[in-house]
């Protein structure tokens, strides 16, 4: 507001010269009392939401930095769980191995290991003879046939162990000591 146009506004109104200069003085005072206290009220706000933003900016990389590590703590819960399934699978496989499977790793997809439990002490699964029994019967020709392997026996036909001891004594006079 300008103090001429109100002077004008009052002229036109048909006030009194001597009393619009006191009407104008008056109105200009009111008017800059209630543009400072808004100024005031404005800087406050102002400076009230500056702090707010800070707040705001601190909680937010605050979370932001949890939101990482929650990340990293997912990121380490999947490692550790597929840890364990990895050594579980390469136990299953060493057994399986033990047991004259020649190719663990696809018989590993026909044993449901959710049924068994493993024997920490005898190295062993519990509850899984009659499925592997099956196995190596379905599919015998994935296991080695330990069945037929021949163990080495003396050359001598029908000797008992000291017959055998005696004819060996007998060919083979150089070794000292029998």
């Amino acid at each position: 507001m300008k103090r001429e146009d109100l002077k004008k506004q009052l002229v036109d109104a048909g006030v009194a010269e001597d009393k619009i200069n006191g009407i104008v003085d008056y109105v200009m005072s009111q008017n800059g009392a209630d543009l400072n206290t808004l100024k005031s009220e404005n800087e406050q706000l102002k400076s009230s939401h500056s702090k707010e933003v800070e707040t705001l900016k601190a909680q937010n990389s605050e979370l932001a930095s949890k939101v990482e590590s929650y990340k990293d703590y997912e990121d380490l819960k999947k490692f550790k769980s597929d840890t364990i399934a990895n050594q579980e699978n390469s136990k299953r496989i060493e057994f399986l191995k033990a047991q004259g499977c020649k190719h663990p790793d696809l018989i590993m997809a026909k044993i449901d290991f959710d049924k068994v439990s493993y024997d920490e002490e005898k190295k062993t699964y519990v509850g899984l003879d009659e499925a592997l029994k099956n196995l190596k019967t379905n599919y015998s020709d994935l296991f080695e046939d330990r069945g037929t392997q021949q163990i080495p026996t003396s050359t001598t036909p029908n000797k008992t162990g000291s017959d055998f001891y005696e004819e060996y004594k007998r060919r083979h006079p150089e070794v000292k000591g029998l």
